[in-house]
């Protein structure tokens, strides 16, 4: 690009000078085309870069594919910039400006003009940040309209559209998902942990069809106690209230963002870091950690969902964790900044060793939530069996507590194996439960108890399951969390018990 976007002024500094090399060439452009015909049509268009407004990184491979009159893709300063729109207004013509097609041009643009305010100029036309992270990939035949090109279209038009407007007081952020009935916990927000962007914030939007993340760059300080508003027809509105009571526009009329779709991960989508607020024993091996959110966080975790708890030691520790209610009946969270746990300690385990270990206070990283269970199956639910072994208790608590205010459920049977009395989790707390709501039982089976204990003995066998489990449950579900053979010994008798494998769920 070996000319100008604005005609830059006269330099005689010397008065023998000679035109240099890189010297802009104008040409006589058409009627319509002139710079104010542009700055009119860039207004009056919505979506001049092609993307429906939503900004992701470019690569530099992805860049060179776009080098065509019809399709002339530029990065100038970091950014990329789709000017294939741009083309007949260009001063300088078509050919200097397919100098820079498909290229980093921010050295060509710098040669001649780089007064000229390229992010006014083509602020319609950026596509996202320029990704140099990945090499260009040369091949000696380009084709200039690929598969993976459509594809790449093709995945961003599936991404959620974002809009943003302000008044003096406040900046509106908007999703548009086109999804009806959306929970609370489908949205995550968070500000940017990383010191020079410390004034971006990300959003997180868990829809059927995927994850979405949203990366935006907030021009000044707002408040951290966001108001998120869900409406019936999918769409999220997140107020941000400003500090300063001030209008944006001059720094920008639109927020700024760039969105993607991203994959689960095995060990956690996205850390924060937590503080440590209490250590509580239930049982002799057993503890509830309640951790702090920082103030800038909005997670809601939900029912039979898990998280990744992540310090560093000598090395770095993260091990999953299902999300628990601070107490056994309470279905509702107290305080929506905290996040609570039941975790077991083992003399042998290399995370809960070191974790019981840390003092009140301190901080331990925590990430987004996993999970696959849909509480929605409760709906269809008459009879519920939640059988667990030892810590598999934690995600049947906030089942068991959802379930107790569910008319639709008739029957509640938690089926609990532990090797000894003083294993169980909550015991107490079960059977003030079991006293409140005639609908719920508890079977306690303990297979290592040497006392006079008058209960259940044994492991999980096909004698105990058929006493246990009715054959003929009217709309039977079937929960099951615990050690691997356990969960697959359980599946295994249940289905023998005349049940079908759609009723069961494994966590």
């Amino acid at each position: 690009m070996n000319a100008s976007l604005l005609l830059p002024p006269n330099e005689e500094t010397k008065a023998n000078s000679t035109k240099s090399e890189n010297e802009r060439k104008k040409i006589a452009l058409g009627k319509g085309y002139s710079l104010m015909d542009w700055i009119r049509f860039s207004k009056e268009t919505i979506d001049l870069a092609g993307n429906k407004g939503i900004l992701r990184p470019i690569t530099l491979n992805e860049l060179s594919k776009h080098n065509m009159e019809d399709d002339c893709w530029m990065a100038i300063f970091g950014k990329v910039y789709n000017v294939t729109p741009y083309m007949k207004y260009h001063p300088g013509g078509v050919d200097e400006l397919m100098k820079g097609a498909g290229k980093n041009a921010t050295d060509l643009f710098v040669q001649v003009h780089q007064w000229v305010n390229i992010q006014s100029m083509l602020e319609k036309c950026l596509l996202g940040p320029l990704d140099t992270s990945q090499k260009v990939f040369n091949s000696p035949k380009l084709e200039p309209k690929s598969k993976l090109n459509l594809e790449v279209k093709k995945n961003l038009l599936e991404i959620p559209v974002l809009d943003s407007y302000q008044s003096n007081q406040s900046c509106n952020i908007v999703l548009y998902t086109k999804c009806k009935n959306l929970s609370t916990d489908c949205l995550i927000i968070d500000k940017s942990n990383d010191p020079d962007h410390s004034n971006f914030l990300i959003l997180f939007l868990y829809i059927p069809s995927g994850i979405y993340k949203y990366y935006l760059e907030i021009p000044a300080a707002v408040k951290e106690n966001y108001d998120v508003k869900f409406s019936k027809e999918g769409k999220i509105e997140i107020v941000l209230s400003k500090l300063e009571q001030i209008h944006w526009w001059q720094m920008c009329p639109k927020l700024k963002f760039s969105a993607e779709k991203i994959e689960e991960s095995n060990t956690g989508i996205h850390f924060r870091e937590c503080m440590l607020k209490s250590r509580d024993f239930i049982t002799h091996d057993t503890s509830l950690y309640r951790f702090e959110l920082p103030s800038s966080s909005k997670m809601h975790v939900p029912i039979g969902y898990h998280v990744f708890l992540r310090f560093q030691t000598n090395k770095e520790l993260t091990k999953p964790y299902t999300v628990v209610n601070e107490s056994l009946l309470e279905e509702k969270i107290k305080n929506e900044n905290e996040i609570c746990f039941l975790i077991k300690h083992y003399d042998e385990g290399e995370f809960t060793s070191k974790l019981k270990k840390i003092p009140v206070g301190s901080k331990v990283e925590i990430s987004n939530y996993n999970g696959s269970f849909n509480c929605d199956i409760l709906l269809n639910c008459s009879n519920l069996y939640l059988i667990c072994a030892g810590s598999g208790f934690t995600p049947m608590a906030r089942i068991l507590t959802r379930s107790l205010s569910m008319a639709n459920i008739e029957m509640v049977k938690l089926i609990f194996f532990n090797k000894t009395e003083k294993d169980i989790i909550y015991k107490a707390e079960l059977e003030k439960t079991c006293q409140h709501f005639p609908k719920l039982e508890v079977v306690n089976i303990l297979s290592d108890e040497k006392s006079d204990w008058k209960g259940k003995r044994g492991q999980i066998n096909n004698e105990l399951m058929g006493e246990l489990i009715e054959k003929c449950s009217k709309n039977p579900l079937f929960c099951i969390c615990g050690p691997n053979k356990f969960a697959e010994k359980a599946k295994e008798l249940i289905c023998k018990n005349g049940h079908k494998k759609e009723e069961i769920f494994v966590f």
